[in-house]
Parts: structure tokens; C-alpha cells; sequence
């Protein structure tokens, strides 16, 4: 995580896109294998060859590189619990980060598919007090315990926030 945590916050949870987002990338790689496979193997020695051999490395190494870009994306984008906010932070070269206070959080849900259930993503959505009102987070491993921990969070904010204000009985105490 690159968002610097504030002072008393701490992280309950994180989580980032699943991997099924990747599979296209994934399949390219496989195919370009493939594509090396015939060049080096099926085709046989010769010169003529030498074009195809070299076409096929080209291809791989293109393959690898949009493989491990779409990889490293999404391994930077996570979805952070702490104490204090939800933070959602994307981007490689370019940070983009979008935080949700506890205190704006009025509803959360989630939805699993059947396939989601089985491999474990789902989509979030996060309704909040701001101008923006829902935010949907989609392909998110964990989406349950996401949602728990979201809603746990929010709950133990507000027991605390409840016993902090001036006029509770228990702050009087």
C-alpha cells in the first residue's frame, strides 16, 4: 500500500482484483508459446526458418511484457480496510487513490455469482454519505470478507465515536 496510514490507523484488511483478470493475458502468453514451439520444434532446422524462429521470440517477448504489465497492475490494485476509512488505490506509473471515511459509510453489499463463489470474487458496493453516493468494486477476491470487515470496522468507528462525544454517559464516567 502507498498511502501513508494516519496517526492511530491501522489496517484490518486488504485485498486486490483477482487473478481471472489476467486470463486474457494469460492465454495470449500460451499461445505465443505455442507459436515458439512450432518455429524452434515442428519447423525443423533451415534457414528459412530463421524468420519464423525470430518472429516467434518477438511475439513471446511481447506476451511476457503485456502478461507482467497487466500482472503488475493488478497487484496494484488493492482495496485497504483500516480502523478509520476504506482506501482503494490503482495505478502503476500514476497513483489514483479514492478514499471512504467510516463515518460516510451508510450501507455495503456484495454479489457473488456461481462461478465467483467457487474461485472466490465477487463484486463490493459501498454507499456513502458523499456526493458520489455508491461506489462498485468489481472482480474483488474476497468479496465477503471484505464486506464483514468493512461493516465491523464501521460499527466498532462509531462505538467509539459514540463514547468519545461530550454528552455520552459512558464519556462522563
Amino acid at each position: 500500500m502507498r498511502t501513508k496510514l494516519r496517526e492511530h490507523e491501522s489496517v484490518l484488511f486488504q485485498t486486490r482484483t483477482h487473478w481471472l483478470t489476467v486470463w486474457q493475458a494469460g492465454l495470449l502468453l500460451i499461445v505465443a508459446l505455442g507459436f515458439v514451439y512450432l518455429a524452434f520444434v515442428v519447423a525443423g532446422p533451415g534457414s528459412a526458418n530463421k524468420a519464423l524462429r525470430t518472429a516467434s521470440l518477438i511475439v513471446l517477448a511481447a506476451a511476457l511484457l503485456f502478461f507482467g504489465y497487466r500482472e503488475w497492475y493488478r497487484r496494484r490494485d488493492i482495496w485497504v480496510v483500516t480502523n478509520l476509512r476504506v482506501i482503494d488505490e490503482e495505478g502503476i506509473f500514476t497513483l489514483s487513490s479514492k478514499e471512504s471515511p467510516m463515518e460516510k459509510i451508510n450501507n455495503i453489499s456484495y454479489r457473488q455469482t456461481i462461478l465467483g463463489r467457487i474461485l472466490n470474487y465477487g463484486e463490493v458496493e459501498i454507499q456513502t454519505a458523499a456526493s458520489d453516493g455508491a461506489t462498485l468494486y468489481t472482480m474483488i477476491t474476497g468479496p465477503k470478507k471484505l464486506e464483514d470487515t468493512i461493516a465491523k470496522a464501521r460499527d466498532a468507528y462509531a462505538r467509539e465515536m459514540l463514547k468519545a462525544s461530550p454528552g455520552s454517559s459512558s464519556a462522563q464516567a
